[in-house]
């Protein structure tokens, strides 16, 4: 039996976590939520991850740094981006292979299709 596929959350607004968690359980995947990006990173170091969900503007470290350093460690790692912002520079450039970016409040059944497409 395959496993489900294993997704990192990584977003400071706790109910924006618990939701996307919520819904992408009922997906059949298997979620991990994180409210910041060094506490994702240690996590991410020592566990498979199959995608990741990244808020692009978290206090600290923020969301397109975090991106970059997964993208090294985890090299392939499919990442969508999540953002309040339509217009921001910190908005990755599209035309990475598996990265996306997504305008808050995010519609979840575009996100399961880029997960669906991405996670192999």
């Amino acid at each position: 039996m395959k496993r489900p596929a294993r997704i990192l959350i990584v977003d400071d607004d706790p109910v924006i976590g618990k939701m996307l968690s919520r819904s992408l359980s009922r997906h059949g995947y298997e979620v991990e939520t994180f409210e910041s990006a060094e506490d994702a990173l240690a996590k991410a170091e020592d566990a498979p991850f199959d995608a990741a969900l990244i808020d692009l503007v978290m206090p600290g470290r923020g969301g397109a740094d975090l991106a970059e350093t997964l993208r090294r460690i985890l090299p392939g790692l499919p990442i969508a981006i999540l953002t309040g912002y339509t217009n921001s520079p910190l908005i990755p450039k599209p035309g990475k292979s598996g990265m996306a970016v997504f305008t808050k409040p995010v519609i979840m059944q575009e996100l399961v299709e880029f997960l669906h497409t991405e996670v192999k």
